[in-house]
């Protein structure tokens, strides 16, 4: 192994392991902002299904 190719390999491994340990936070989940969480007690309402729109593709699949 030539000395270009071991230095190649050695940075391509630090570029791959640094994309990859840099994935994320750490800590606990968060919500999204936007979340609503219901009280407990509360009923909860449920909307109906929304109707099926046909599409150009449908017979397709």
């Amino acid at each position: 192994m030539t000395s270009r190719s071991f230095l190649t390999t050695i940075l391509v491994s630090v570029a791959i392991v640094s994309a990859v340990s840099a994935c994320g936070r750490k800590g606990p989940l968060e919500p999204p902002p936007a979340s609503v969480t219901s009280m407990p007690g509360e009923p909860k309402t449920a909307t109906p299904p929304a109707p099926d729109k046909r599409f150009i593709l449908d017979p397709l699949i």
